[in-house]
């Protein structure tokens, strides 16, 4: 019997009840909207522990649940409508947080009760790209692009960035390689 195990999972749920509480200001939740990004990484988690409960895949659930928990840690998440979805996913995995965590969010009744959440591949599809932007050849920045951009549009932003424009000290531009999905070089 090995307990190393039992700590990893007590420290998850540790920084999973941080999501809704700190230890100095008490409750951090609040009524806000979700952002896009907050609603991307839940209905991923979503799809995810969907289909690995399906296939009885349970290690890789918990692996996801604890994906879901860091991004939305690193997001600083602490909406309501975010967190209580949370709480319905995980509790046929962790029913005694996931119950006690409902009750304190002011919900009567228990989270057995609850709707179970409905993914949205709305939320999850891809609209924009990071791209990294090189000049003549070194990785200087990187600049978000609508995935259906045309090489003219890229050209624009490119050319209109601050940090591009700094770099390029005023030269004029020889080439601009767009590699869609890839990268973009400038070539002063």
């Amino acid at each position: 019997w090995d307990t190393k195990g039992i700590e990893g999972v007590h420290r998850f749920l540790k920084k999973l009840w941080r999501l809704f509480f700190d230890e100095t200001k008490g409750k951090v939740w609040t009524d806000a909207a979700p952002t896009a990004e907050e609603l991307k990484v839940l209905h991923r988690t979503i799809k995810k522990i969907e289909d690995d409960t399906e296939r009885y895949s349970f290690n890789t659930a918990v692996s996801g649940f604890m994906i879901c928990v860091n991004e939305l840690s690193d997001l600083k998440c602490n909406k309501k409508e975010i967190l209580e979805s949370l709480l319905i996913l995980i509790t046929p995995y962790a029913p005694h947080i996931a119950e006690e965590l409902w009750q304190q969010l002011g919900n009567n009744g228990s989270i057995l009760d609850a709707s179970y959440p409905v993914f949205n591949a709305a939320y999850v599809t891809e609209t924009s790209k990071e791209y990294p932007v090189s000049i003549n050849g070194k990785m200087r920045t990187n600049l978000t692009i609508a995935l259906d951009a045309t090489e003219e549009e890229v050209k624009e932003l490119v050319l209109a960035n601050e940090l591009v424009q700094k770099w390029m000290e005023g030269k004029p531009l020889k080439k601009l390689i767009f590699v869609k999905g890839k990268m973009i070089n400038v070539v002063i």
